[in-house]
């Protein structure tokens, strides 16, 4: 197999694979933000429960003033019953409610982390994408580095003045070019590295 079209295949099957995890973290995506719905809905009924749970308590304290004002033993003991199964009732609601809002708090943890790990995937194949220019940059920089040497060798042979000095000035452009390219290069593998590090440190937190 040629090397070119073995470079071919290979980038083909790394945007497969990369296609395949992002189908699968958006679907996580996805359901991270099912979660947190369904988090938000069961808060907001928990709060609704504690409201009413707290209103019954308060009635049931006012019958019972009530009651004991009258002199009125039996509904006394009654109210009192039901002033215990409030208060239980309270209790039970209120730890729902935290347990509700952990549960929130940590889907919401979820989310941001698969948000995170897609955007570091976003940065790694574009950090790729622009030191696969890099190269190619790089390359034709050497190719026309490599043909205006050659030009130069032949002037200077032939006796060409006008010729050697004009390809002497393209000879200071391109090791110009060719330096800013693999300096370029070098930053984007910097870039590389530290957004690959990201993404690793991202997946761990999940």
């Amino acid at each position: 197999m040629k090397p070119l079209t073995t470079m071919a295949v290979g980038a083909a099957v790394l945007a497969l694979g990369y296609g395949a995890a992002d189908a699968q973290n958006g679907r996580q995506i996805k359901n991270d933000r099912q979660d947190v719905r369904q988090d938000r809905r069961e808060l907001h009924r928990d709060n609704r429960d504690v409201r009413q749970d707290r209103r019954e308590l308060a009635g049931d304290r006012q019958a019972l003033n009530q009651d004991i004002k009258a002199g009125r033993t039996s509904e006394v003991r009654q109210d009192r019953a039901e002033i215990r199964g409030d208060r239980r009732e309270v209790r039970e609601d209120v730890r729902d409610r935290r347990d509700d809002r952990r549960d929130l708090q940590k889907d919401r943890r979820d989310l941001r982390n698969d948000q995170d790990v897609r955007r570091d995937k976003q940065d790694v194949r574009q950090d790729r994408r622009e030191l696969q220019r890099d190269n190619r940059d790089v390359r034709q920089d050497r190719r026309e580095l490599a043909g205006d040497r050659r030009e130069l060798n032949q002037d200077i042979r032939a006796g060409r003045t006008n010729e050697v000095r004009q390809d002497r000035r393209e000879l200071a452009g391109d090791r110009h070019e060719l330096r800013e390219d693999v300096r370029d290069r070098r930053d984007d593998r910097r870039d590389l590295r530290q957004d690959q590090r990201e993404l690793a440190r991202d997946e761990r937190t999940r």
